[in-house]
């Protein structure tokens, strides 16, 4: 299997090993991508600043329209590698509950439906005034990501021959002793 298929095809299957490789090579790229754009977000704005200060002036309108079409191409930038990185999150983990032998459209039971229940639940939240809900880790909004993880990231897969093909064969039958030839 490609690099390319373990992190975003959706067919075949893929073992805990290669689960957790593909998170960790996520990780990595994670780990790398959020500082760079960070850096090129205050490199936008150090090379916008006039000794210190934002465009002023009779040119003020063109180098603002420029400093905001510069973090409008970040924000694209940086919205293409979130959106990436969630289409691959959905092909690592719908292969991890083939090797499960589930079905792959559990990943929405696991990753989209909390997220709807949390905006469910902090709106209500909101509309009765109170502050909406802190998420405690234990919290119905995150027991799918929880699940998810255990299912895909922790749990082995069931053999693929079956219960019945895993216990011992029932020993031969007794040999019954031959009859003696007489006279």
């Amino acid at each position: 299997m490609s690099l390319f298929h373990l992190l975003f095809g959706f067919s075949g299957r893929i073992n805990r090993g290669k689960y957790w490789l593909a998170v960790v090579l996520w990780l990595v790229f994670w780990v790398i991508a959020l500082p760079v754009c960070l850096l090129a977000g205050f490199a936008i704005l150090g090379t916008n600043l006039v000794d210190g200060q934002l465009p002023s002036g009779s040119d003020w309108l063109e180098k603002s329209v420029r400093m905001a079409v510069d973090y409008v191409v970040l924000f694209i930038i940086f919205l293409t590698l979130v959106s990436v990185s969630w289409i691959s999150a959905f092909a690592i983990g719908v292969k991890r509950l083939h090797d499960r032998n589930k079905n792959g459209w559990l990943i929405v039971l696991f990753y989209v439906v909390p997220s709807i229940l949390a905006g469910i639940a902090n709106a209500s939240e909101q509309r009765r005034g109170s502050r909406p809900c802190s998420g405690s880790p234990l919290s119905s909004s995150r027991s799918g990501a929880w699940w998810s993880l255990a299912s895909c990231a922790g749990l082995s897969a069931p053999t693929r021959m079956g219960p019945i093909h895993c216990k011992r064969p029932p020993p031969p039958p007794a040999s019954i002793a031959p009859a003696s030839a007489g006279p």
